[in-house]
């Protein structure tokens, strides 16, 4: 099976091991400006490419396209360039197989799949099970995955809203425009417990009368949702809710149209390690056939999007989803014990239906292990009537990998995954 612009599978699996490259060699009419893939002739029965390999590999690619996905920018004096472009991964391949193959198992005909290193920004898994139906560039309904950044803005801006209880009434998940205040009667939950299990009255009451709309829609755009999150992938999209206090309880709440990419989801998760905002990436490094460098559009960037004392509180709160919350099922073995024995993860789940593709959007975005994370997580699935995983299982079996190397858990696990991409950074020369 082939890619368009003759590459195999395997080849573009290949590129993503960390320590390979990839080579484009020039052709066309001598210019230099034009470079498609190399021929190869690796076996095919190897995992489909990931996300970012085919959006800067379908050629053939000039000069001009790979500044036009924001890969690289190419000094206008560089006109000897002609290739071999060699270029350098984050992506790690060993994760990237394991990963692919717990989508096969659980029929997930369309899924997105991320790891990122928090500390750097590097991603070491960005798998897709259909870039053509599900393209991970486009913004999608982010759900619940809303409710992190109301917490996180009432935290910061009316703490002493979150001490207080919810009072709701029916089923906790439908709103009305009469649901956004609080009933005189009816039931009560904290709001600790409301993120946990989703509550969408408790969170259009918060965002309506704690937060507010202006700073509810200042958090969206620190946390980098409105901002355009790497290479050829799409801004957020967020509606303002003017003066409607119902729309701004739907915003709030999750259900107010609110739309990411896989980025943004995951960009989200890292943020709850420190409260800093790193940029994602994955590409390390692109030279010419010299071993010049070209810069990278996409800079690594840090920006401080909440302290690390609210940061902590919040990952606190969210490390009950896999315990008792949304997710709880999903982070269980069928006997009901903790699929990653002591390591214990904080996380968010997040449903909406939305259409293009039409179904169920499942988010689940966390980090583990709570108390000191170093591996932040986002998977996104559309599920159609009939479905075999959810998106948490997804990520629970995913983490299983990363921290359970032959079925016994340990936070230094990950530590495998994570010192060969710094190690990889070292030999380049970045702090």
């Amino acid at each position: 099976m082939l890619l368009r612009g003759r590459i195999t599978l395997a080849a573009l699996v290949a590129l993503a091991v960390g320590g390979t490259y990839g080579l484009l060699r020039g052709c066309g009419d001598g210019t230099g400006d034009a470079v498609t893939l190399a021929e190869t002739t690796l076996a095919v029965d190897a995992p489909p490419p990931t996300a970012p390999l085919r959006l800067l590999y379908d050629p053939p690619v000039s000069r001009g396209a790979l500044e036009e996905v924001g890969a690289v920018s190419v000094p206008e004096d560089r006109g000897d360039l002609r290739g071999p472009l060699r270029v350098e991964y984050t992506l790690d391949g060993d994760l990237t197989r394991s990963i692919w193959k717990i989508l096969e198992r659980g029929r997930v005909a369309l899924g997105h799949v991320l790891v990122m290193d928090p500390s750097s920004g590097d991603l070491l898994a960005y798998v897709s099970s259909d870039v053509e139906r599900f393209p991970p560039t486009r913004p999608y309904p982010a759900a619940s995955l809303v409710k992190v950044i109301t917490m996180a803005a009432a935290l910061d801006s009316a703490p002493e809203a979150v001490a207080r209880p919810c009072h709701y009434v029916g089923n906790k998940y439908r709103l009305t425009p009469g649901r956004v205040d609080s009933p005189h009667r009816g039931h009560s939950v904290s709001l600790r417990r409301a993120l946990v299990t989703s509550n969408n009255q408790c969170f259009a009451q918060l965002a309506v009368h704690a937060v507010g709309g202006h700073t509810l829609l200042r958090a969206i755009d620190r946390f980098g949702w409105l901002d355009v999150p790497g290479p050829g992938h799409a801004q957020g999209v967020i509606a303002d809710p003017g003066d409607d206090s119902y729309a701004l309880g739907r915003l709030g709440s999750g259900l107010g149209g609110a739309r990411i990419t896989p980025l943004h989801a995951v960009g989200l998760a890292a943020a709850l390690v420190d409260g800093w905002r790193v940029e994602p990436r994955w590409i390390r490094r692109v030279t010419d056939a010299e071993g010049r460098e070209l810069a990278l559009a996409f800079e690594r960037s840090r920006r401080r999007v909440l302290t690390s004392e609210l940061a902590t509180e919040l990952r606190e709160m969210l490390a009950e989803t896999t315990v008792r919350g949304t997710a709880r099922k999903a982070f269980r073995d069928r006997r009901g014990r903790p699929l990653l024995q002591h390591v214990k993860v904080a996380g968010k789940t997040g449903s909406l239906t939305g259409e293009d593709p039409d179904g169920r959007y499942e988010w689940f975005i966390g980090v583990a292990p709570v108390d000191r994370p170093t591996i932040a997580i986002a998977v996104v699935s559309v599920q159609a009537p009939l479905y075999w995983v959810s998106a948490s299982q997804i990520a629970a079996e995913v983490l299983k990998v990363v921290f359970c190397p032959r079925g016994v858990c340990s936070p230094a696990a990950a530590d495998r995954w994570t010192e060969a991409s710094r190690t990889a950074r070292g030999r380049g020369g970045e702090e």
